[in-house]
């Protein structure tokens, strides 16, 4: 969710075909087609088999946003219940010490499974338990309601490349802001080309801080998948075809990553993709606790979905909400007096190939 790394930024071609998300590029391995095929399929008939459907429910919900695409959430299904928790063994602690971004992907995760649900027919109730920091889910029977977001789940995407800056319409720009309503959540549009020039100044200050921490390097380098081949092994982590530089051999990759990745590098790249973006959303809990963090993920891939059902891409730079001297110089520029928990980009661009996601059996259980 959650990251929002440049590094390997490649060239390829996407397309969506009809009934599913058939995204193809030059070169693609085909195990790595075949998975996105089989993660990204559109339901066409939702089962009525309540294993086979929480296993329908639970694919949606793991194609949400997710830092670094750790996927940090593992589920447990029990009677009419979908409980989502953090998985311990998949943090960040150097970039998200007090897993802000963690609880935040299950706000994302939370959001597909409540906009699947309601399209196979099913009513929800979502409690967040800040002592677990766990999310119930309560599931009862409804009526389908097939959904532009719901629909929009299977295509979104972090686009990590500059976008047409040119200005959205009134309406979708009204649209992409009512989708950030939560409670418990504020939200900020930026577009004016003043407030995005000086964004960029906290995104460089943010960048350069984290290019210089080694403990910062290497957590993140622990993330990359340098070739199709290692992200089909894996199945999360950001892989180099959608977010950054060449492909290249594991090791190589591994070895040189720390020479790769410096301010020198990284800083120009987010200069030219906030040049090329039409504005940015920044996102607030209104109170700054385990369950306003949650709710900011609702909120902010609400907004991915109506981005993506408007052909309008999104990904995200939190370098000026992640390092603490600068969130605390970004705070007092923002002014609204709330600490800012996310920040999303945004404008028209094209596809690229998308990350993959592990399988359902890996993240689920019944209980």
């Amino acid at each position: 969710m959650l990251s929002r790394r440049t590094l390997l930024i490649g060239t390829g071609v996407a397309a969506a075909g009809a009934g599913a998300a058939y995204y193809m590029w030059p070169g693609v391995d085909p195990r790595y087609q075949a998975i996105l095929d089989e993660t990204r399929e559109q339901v066409e008939n939702w089962p009525q088999d309540k294993r086979a459907l929480s296993v329908q429910l639970i694919r949606h919900a793991t194609l949400a946003a997710n830092s670094h695409n750790t996927q940090p959430w593992l589920f447990e299904v029990g009677g009419n219940t979908i409980r989502i928790r953090a998985d311990a063994d998949r943090r960040c602690p150097v970039v998200d010490p007090d897993d802000r971004h963690v609880i935040a992907s299950l706000g994302c995760a939370t959001e597909n499974l409540v906009l699947a649900a309601k399209a196979a027919g099913i009513d929800t109730q979502v409690e967040f338990e800040p002592s677990s920091r766990r999310v119930i889910v309560a599931m009862t029977t409804g009526r389908p309601d097939n959904t532009a977001a719901y629909q929009a789940i299977i295509k979104r995407q972090t686009t990590r490349t500059a976008f047409d800056p040119t200005p959205l319409a009134n309406e979708d720009l009204t649209a992409l802001e009512s989708a950030t309503r939560q409670s418990g959540v504020q939200s900020r549009v930026l577009t004016a080309r003043k407030e995005l020039d000086r964004l960029k100044q906290f995104v460089v200050e943010g960048n350069t801080a984290q290019c210089k921490d080694e403990a910062f390097v290497r957590e993140l380098r622990d993330w990359v998948r340098f070739n199709q081949t290692h992200a089909f092994e894996t199945r999360d982590g950001l892989y180099s075809g959608s977010s950054g530089a060449p492909m290249l051999p594991r090791w190589l990759g591994r070895h040189g990553f720390p020479m790769l990745f410096t301010a020198s590098s990284e800083n120009p790249k987010y200069m030219a993709q906030l040049n090329g973006s039409a504005g940015v959303v920044v996102l607030y809990a209104e109170n700054d606790q385990p369950e306003g963090w949650f709710n900011v993920g609702r909120a902010s891939q609400r907004f991915q979905l109506e981005a993506t059902a408007r052909d309008v891409r999104t990904s995200f730079i939190n370098q000026p909400v992640e390092v603490a001297t600068v969130r605390r110089a970004f705070q007092k520029w923002l002014g609204d007096g709330l600490r800012p928990a996310l920040v999303l980009r945004f404008g028209r661009g094209k596809l690229m190939p998308p990350s993959l996601r592990r399988p359902v059996a890996a993240v689920l259980k019944y209980t």
